[in-house]
Order: structure tokens, then sequence, then C-alpha cells
């Protein structure tokens, strides 16, 4: 491992642990501030840090958008059973399984 992924994953998990923190007291801000790309941002500066591909940046980017629709699934399936007063193991568990299965749809009927 290089100097450079070390870096990548203590600021990754810096900010991992700081967005759980602020949601435990304030969930609203917590919610606000985990749904800002800041992954995404991260992400394209160490691929163009690495690599000074644009259009790596920007195929990446496009991945993301199409990824962000997809999470929306997850999200509202979890909301869904959370409000019918569903376990939250069992919520976890479904919302990802239907999660699975939208990207299993997405890539066999839809990616180009």
């Amino acid at each position: 491992m290089n100097i450079f992924f070390i870096i990548k994953i203590i600021v990754s998990a810096c900010i991992i642990a700081t967005v759980s923190e602020i949601a435990k007291k304030f969930p609203s801000v917590g919610g606000l501030i985990a749904a800002m790309p800041i992954t995404t941002l991260l992400s394209i500066i160490w691929i163009y840090y690495e690599n000074k591909d644009l259009s790596l940046v920007s195929n990446f980017l496009q991945s993301v958008v199409i990824g962000t629709v997809i999470s929306f699934i997850f999200f509202i399936a979890a909301i869904f059973f959370i409000k019918k007063g569903m376990n939250f193991y069992l919520t976890i568990i479904l919302s990802t399984a239907i999660l699975g299965i939208s990207v299993f749809i997405y890539q066999k009927f839809f990616h180009l």
C-alpha cells in the first residue's frame, strides 16, 4: 500500500465518523451532510490527481448520476418498511435486496 491510499482511507473514515456523530445529535443535519456529494467530490479529486484524465472523471460522474437515481429506490423502500413498523435489520436486508434487484435490472436491460 502506498501512502496516498492510506491518506484516502483516513480522510474517508474521518468523514463517515464525523457525519454519524453529528447525526446522533442532529439527525436532520446529519442527513443533509450525508446527502451531500462529499464522497463524490473526494473521489473525483483523487481520480484526477492520480490520473489527470478528464474523460475518466466524466465517466465516473455519469455513473454517479445513475447510481444516485438507483439509490433512491433503497431509500424509498427503507422509509416505507420503517414506517410500516418493520424490524431495523429486516428493513436493511430487504431494502438492500431491492437495491440489488434494481442494479441487476439496470445492468441487464439499460446499461449501454
